[in-house]
């Protein structure tokens, strides 16, 4: 299985975390903290969230920014509802979520719900 998910997800949760957009050399220094990985990894990660339309991007003198275009939780939704989409037992589904939150989710999607 590759492991490009995983670093993907690293860097939305870098860009997530930054109070301003940061261009690859930033995201790779908060990486590389971490464990070792090359520049040009982190460049294509960072291209492939853009042209997937997860990131937005701004030309800063000789190299670009990135920023997040949706936050945690509506990107969390939209991954939820991409994996509702792709079920062709959409209820048995959703009946299989629900009984898996704990009690206090419940009460908290019950909350939201009465207040639609």
């Amino acid at each position: 299985m590759s492991r490009e998910p995983h670093l993907e997800s690293a860097v939305m949760e870098i860009l997530w975390n930054a109070s301003q957009p940061l261009t690859p050399s930033q995201v790779h220094a908060e990486l590389k903290s971490a464990r070792a990985i090359a520049y040009t990894t982190v460049l294509t990660a960072v291209s492939r969230l853009w042209k997937k339309g997860l990131l937005t991007r701004t030309r800063r003198g000789r190299t670009y920014t990135y920023l997040p275009r949706e936050g945690r939780a509506d990107s969390a939704a939209r991954r939820m509802e991409e994996l509702l989409a792709a079920t062709r037992e959409r209820n048995l589904t959703l009946a299989r979520f629900i009984d898996n939150l704990s009690a206090s989710d419940r009460r908290e999607l019950r909350r939201f719900l009465e207040h639609e």
